[in-house]
């Protein structure tokens, strides 16, 4: 399983794996509003006992039709071997799930949220994208879409760039 992080979307901040700090998934009003809060982010889309790709999955599933273009790549959500059973308004998770199975290819749900959402353009061209921060008083409906983190949640500091770190090395010759 592949990680995942993102910016925080006011700020522009890492959202740090494994790095105890509140950070929350923005939620549009349309499923409740508010937002989810995870104290310690994990690095693999995991939120407060929730899976953001399942969650960007569920938010956009009426709101995608067979002709959406991926903006990144260029491909059609209807070639997708999972779109016929999730466009399919009555077909429930597991529905999906088990249609996904017999294609013998991304089997769990979540796999159409990291279709959907994974590179900044598509996320930006969903009705309801990942947003993502570390102030609790952020409204969705408010907030830019949250942007990958190009460190992947490992901690940037700026200066890292500048300092090259060789105390692994000895001279041999000492």
């Amino acid at each position: 399983m592949g990680q995942f992080s993102w910016l925080d979307c006011k700020t522009k901040q890492q959202i740090v794996d494994n790095k105890r700090r509140d950070v929350f998934v923005l939620i549009p009003r349309e499923f409740g509003g508010g937002h989810i809060k995870e104290t310690c982010y994990d690095g693999y889309g995991h939120f407060g006992g929730h899976d953001i790709f399942d969650l960007v999955a569920d938010w956009n599933r009426e709101y995608i039709d067979p002709y959406h273009e991926y903006p990144y790549s260029g491909e059609i959500v209807g070639k997708e071997p999972w779109a016929d059973a999730y466009l399919n308004l009555e077909n429930s998770i597991s529905d999906i799930e088990n249609k996904m199975r017999e294609t013998n290819k991304y089997w769990e749900y979540r796999y159409i949220g990291i279709a959907l959402a994974c590179y900044d353009e598509d996320n930006e061209a969903l009705t309801f994208p990942i947003k993502i921060t570390h102030d609790p008083n952020a409204i969705y409906e408010w907030c830019p879409p949250s942007k990958s983190d190009p460190n992947q949640g490992w901690e940037y500091d700026e200066e890292d760039e500048d300092d090259e770190d060789w105390d692994w090395y000895e001279d041999e010759e000492d």
